[in-house]
Protein backbone atom coordinates (compact mmCIF):
# COMPACT_ATOMS: atom_id res chain seq x y z
CA UNK A 1 0.00 0.00 0.00
CA UNK A 2 1.50 3.60 -0.81
CA UNK A 3 0.40 6.09 1.37
CA UNK A 4 0.35 9.99 0.63
CA UNK A 5 1.24 12.58 3.52
CA UNK A 6 2.86 16.30 4.12
CA UNK A 7 6.24 15.75 5.46
CA UNK A 8 9.79 17.50 6.87
CA UNK A 9 12.58 15.68 7.13
CA UNK A 10 14.47 15.87 10.77
CA UNK A 11 17.87 14.00 9.81
CA UNK A 12 19.06 12.29 6.81
CA UNK A 13 22.45 10.53 6.19
CA UNK A 14 23.73 8.74 2.69
CA UNK A 15 23.51 5.15 2.73
CA UNK A 16 25.23 3.48 0.37
CA UNK A 17 26.63 4.57 -2.59
CA UNK A 18 23.56 6.16 -3.66
CA UNK A 19 20.72 6.33 -1.40
CA UNK A 20 19.68 8.42 1.76
CA UNK A 21 18.19 7.29 4.96
CA UNK A 22 15.82 9.82 6.53
CA UNK A 23 14.22 10.26 9.74
CA UNK A 24 10.95 12.37 8.95
CA UNK A 25 8.38 13.81 10.58
CA UNK A 26 4.71 13.41 8.87
CA UNK A 27 0.95 15.10 9.46
CA UNK A 28 -0.31 11.72 9.35
CA UNK A 29 1.99 8.90 10.56
CA UNK A 30 3.92 11.02 12.90
CA UNK A 31 8.02 10.34 13.19
CA UNK A 32 9.83 7.04 10.91
CA UNK A 33 12.42 6.17 9.35
CA UNK A 34 13.00 5.61 5.15
CA UNK A 35 15.19 5.10 2.91
CA UNK A 36 15.29 7.16 -0.40
CA UNK A 37 16.79 4.95 -3.42
CA UNK A 38 19.14 6.46 -5.67
CA UNK A 39 18.50 9.83 -4.46
CA UNK A 40 21.84 11.57 -4.05
CA UNK A 41 21.85 11.15 -7.72
CA UNK A 42 18.22 12.89 -8.40
CA UNK A 43 16.59 16.28 -7.98
CA UNK A 44 14.20 15.08 -5.15
CA UNK A 45 17.35 14.21 -3.20
CA UNK A 46 18.19 17.91 -3.12
CA UNK A 47 15.15 18.57 -0.81
CA UNK A 48 16.25 15.35 1.99
CA UNK A 49 16.97 18.18 3.73
CA UNK A 50 16.08 19.73 7.21
CA UNK A 51 13.04 22.72 7.28
CA UNK A 52 11.73 22.00 3.54
CA UNK A 53 8.05 21.32 3.15
CA UNK A 54 7.45 18.32 1.01
CA UNK A 55 4.85 15.99 0.00
CA UNK A 56 5.98 12.28 0.10
CA UNK A 57 4.54 9.01 -0.99
CA UNK A 58 6.02 5.77 0.76
CA UNK A 59 5.32 2.59 1.40
CA UNK A 60 6.46 -0.63 3.12
CA UNK A 61 5.58 -2.86 6.14
CA UNK A 62 8.86 -3.09 8.04
CA UNK A 63 9.99 -0.11 10.18
CA UNK A 64 12.06 1.75 7.49
CA UNK A 65 9.86 2.02 4.65
CA UNK A 66 10.71 3.03 0.96
CA UNK A 67 9.70 6.71 -0.15
CA UNK A 68 8.42 6.50 -3.58
CA UNK A 69 7.65 9.92 -4.58
CA UNK A 70 9.49 13.47 -3.13
CA UNK A 71 7.71 16.75 -4.62
CA UNK A 72 8.25 20.63 -2.65
CA UNK A 73 5.04 21.46 -1.15
CA UNK A 74 5.99 24.71 -0.30
CA UNK A 75 8.90 27.05 -0.62
CA UNK A 76 12.21 25.75 1.48
CA UNK A 77 12.37 27.94 4.75
CA UNK A 78 16.52 29.60 4.71
CA UNK A 79 17.13 29.16 8.36
CA UNK A 80 20.56 30.66 9.53
CA UNK A 81 23.08 31.24 12.67
CA UNK A 82 20.96 31.40 15.91
CA UNK A 83 18.05 30.43 13.77
CA UNK A 84 19.23 27.04 12.58
CA UNK A 85 20.52 25.58 15.65
CA UNK A 86 17.03 26.31 17.57
CA UNK A 87 15.70 24.35 14.26
CA UNK A 88 17.92 21.74 14.57
CA UNK A 89 17.68 21.45 18.40
CA UNK A 90 13.61 21.23 17.17
CA UNK A 91 14.30 18.39 15.16
CA UNK A 92 16.75 16.73 17.55
CA UNK A 93 13.51 17.10 20.56
CA UNK A 94 11.28 15.24 17.83
CA UNK A 95 13.20 12.47 16.89
CA UNK A 96 14.07 11.92 20.90
CA UNK A 97 10.64 12.44 22.05
CA UNK A 98 7.72 11.03 19.63
CA UNK A 99 7.68 6.88 19.27
CA UNK A 100 7.36 5.81 15.43
CA UNK A 101 4.02 5.84 13.58
CA UNK A 102 2.14 7.66 15.99
CA UNK A 103 0.50 10.28 14.41
CA UNK A 104 0.73 13.94 16.30
CA UNK A 105 -1.09 16.64 13.76
CA UNK A 106 -1.39 19.16 15.67
CA UNK A 107 1.98 19.07 16.61
CA UNK A 108 3.04 18.91 13.28
CA UNK A 109 0.81 22.16 12.60
CA UNK A 110 2.36 23.29 15.36
CA UNK A 111 6.47 22.70 13.86
CA UNK A 112 5.25 23.99 10.53
CA UNK A 113 3.94 27.41 12.01
CA UNK A 114 7.08 27.65 14.86
CA UNK A 115 9.62 27.00 11.59
CA UNK A 116 7.87 30.09 9.92
CA UNK A 117 7.96 31.92 12.74
CA UNK A 118 11.79 31.34 13.50
CA UNK A 119 12.54 32.49 10.26
CA UNK A 120 11.22 35.72 10.55
CA UNK A 121 10.94 36.72 14.17
CA UNK A 122 13.33 38.92 15.81
CA UNK A 123 13.00 37.32 19.19
CA UNK A 124 13.51 33.67 18.60
CA UNK A 125 14.14 32.68 22.75
CA UNK A 126 10.01 32.80 22.78
CA UNK A 127 9.08 31.10 19.81
CA UNK A 128 11.46 27.85 21.14
CA UNK A 129 9.82 28.36 24.37
CA UNK A 130 6.18 28.04 23.13
CA UNK A 131 7.04 24.94 21.34
CA UNK A 132 8.59 23.11 24.04
CA UNK A 133 5.76 23.83 26.02
CA UNK A 134 3.17 22.39 23.27
CA UNK A 135 5.68 19.90 22.82
CA UNK A 136 4.93 18.54 26.30
CA UNK A 137 1.24 19.11 26.42
CA UNK A 138 1.14 16.88 23.44
CA UNK A 139 3.03 14.56 24.61
CA UNK A 140 0.70 14.11 27.78
CA UNK A 141 3.00 15.97 30.29
CA UNK A 142 1.45 19.30 30.26
CA UNK A 143 2.71 21.46 32.81
CA UNK A 144 0.74 22.40 35.95
CA UNK A 145 2.00 25.69 36.94
CA UNK A 146 -1.01 27.56 38.24
CA UNK A 147 -2.03 25.20 41.01
CA UNK A 148 0.06 23.58 44.42
CA UNK A 149 -0.12 19.86 43.96
CA UNK A 150 -0.12 19.19 47.69
CA UNK A 151 -2.26 21.69 48.71
CA UNK A 152 -4.79 22.18 45.85
CA UNK A 153 -4.65 25.94 46.53
CA UNK A 154 -4.09 28.32 43.61
CA UNK A 155 -0.42 29.81 42.56
CA UNK A 156 -0.16 33.14 44.13
CA UNK A 157 2.39 35.84 42.48
CA UNK A 158 3.74 37.04 45.83
CA UNK A 159 4.98 33.68 46.73
CA UNK A 160 7.36 31.52 45.76
CA UNK A 161 7.23 27.80 44.56
CA UNK A 162 9.32 24.10 44.06
CA UNK A 163 9.15 22.90 40.79
CA UNK A 164 9.22 19.16 40.55
CA UNK A 165 9.36 17.68 37.16
CA UNK A 166 6.84 15.08 36.05
CA UNK A 167 4.93 16.27 39.05
CA UNK A 168 4.25 19.96 39.56
CA UNK A 169 4.53 22.96 41.46
CA UNK A 170 4.52 22.62 45.78
CA UNK A 171 5.02 25.85 47.88
CA UNK A 172 8.48 26.59 49.16
CA UNK A 173 9.18 25.82 52.31
CA UNK A 174 12.61 26.67 53.87
CA UNK A 175 14.55 23.16 53.64
CA UNK A 176 14.31 23.18 49.78
CA UNK A 177 17.92 23.71 49.13
CA UNK A 178 18.87 22.68 46.11
CA UNK A 179 15.59 22.82 44.39
CA UNK A 180 14.69 24.71 41.25
CA UNK A 181 12.44 27.97 42.80
CA UNK A 182 10.19 30.18 40.81
CA UNK A 183 7.96 32.94 41.97
CA UNK A 184 4.04 32.54 41.38
CA UNK A 185 4.05 35.72 39.29
CA UNK A 186 6.68 33.55 36.83
CA UNK A 187 4.81 30.57 36.93
CA UNK A 188 1.46 32.39 35.83
CA UNK A 189 3.15 34.38 32.86
CA UNK A 190 4.66 31.10 31.64
CA UNK A 191 0.92 29.36 32.29
CA UNK A 192 -0.60 32.19 29.59
CA UNK A 193 2.42 32.12 27.27
CA UNK A 194 3.59 35.64 27.73
CA UNK A 195 6.62 35.90 27.96
CA UNK A 196 7.49 39.62 27.03
CA UNK A 197 9.45 40.17 30.56
CA UNK A 198 12.80 38.99 30.63
CA UNK A 199 12.59 37.35 33.77
CA UNK A 200 9.52 35.32 33.23
CA UNK A 201 12.10 34.23 29.78
CA UNK A 202 14.56 33.30 31.61
CA UNK A 203 12.58 30.97 34.13
CA UNK A 204 10.68 29.63 31.66
CA UNK A 205 13.59 28.08 29.77
CA UNK A 206 14.79 26.89 33.44
CA UNK A 207 11.31 25.46 33.82
CA UNK A 208 11.12 23.38 30.44
CA UNK A 209 14.88 22.32 30.04
CA UNK A 210 13.37 20.61 33.80
CA UNK A 211 10.27 19.64 32.36
CA UNK A 212 11.80 17.95 29.21
CA UNK A 213 15.27 16.19 30.97
CA UNK A 214 13.33 12.82 32.58
CA UNK A 215 11.99 12.25 29.06
CA UNK A 216 15.46 12.97 27.31
CA UNK A 217 17.44 11.08 29.52
CA UNK A 218 21.12 11.13 30.24
CA UNK A 219 21.92 11.34 26.47
CA UNK A 220 23.56 15.02 25.96
CA UNK A 221 21.63 16.79 22.73
CA UNK A 222 24.32 17.61 20.23
CA UNK A 223 22.47 20.18 18.97
CA UNK A 224 22.60 22.21 21.84
CA UNK A 225 26.65 20.95 22.68
CA UNK A 226 27.36 22.26 18.79
CA UNK A 227 25.48 25.65 19.53
CA UNK A 228 27.69 26.14 22.80
CA UNK A 229 30.49 24.98 21.18
CA UNK A 230 30.01 27.52 18.26
CA UNK A 231 28.83 30.33 21.00
CA UNK A 232 32.61 29.73 23.20
CA UNK A 233 34.33 33.07 23.35
CA UNK A 234 31.05 35.20 22.73
CA UNK A 235 29.94 37.74 25.24
CA UNK A 236 26.26 36.39 25.43
CA UNK A 237 25.24 32.89 24.56
CA UNK A 238 20.96 31.85 23.56
CA UNK A 239 21.95 28.03 23.36
CA UNK A 240 18.02 26.43 23.44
Amino acid sequence: MITDDVAYVLHARPFRETSQLVTLFSSASGRFNAVSRASRQSRSGNLLRPFVPLRIRWRGKSDLKSLSDVELLRPALSLSGSRLYVGLYLNELLIRLLHEHESHSHLFERYAKTLEILAEASEIEPVLRLFELALLDDLGYGLQLDVDMESGASVEPDQRYVFYPGEGVVLHRPGNKGLAIFSGEHLLAICRWEFADVGVLRSAKQLTRLALEPYLGNKPLHSRELFQGIAAGRVKSSAP
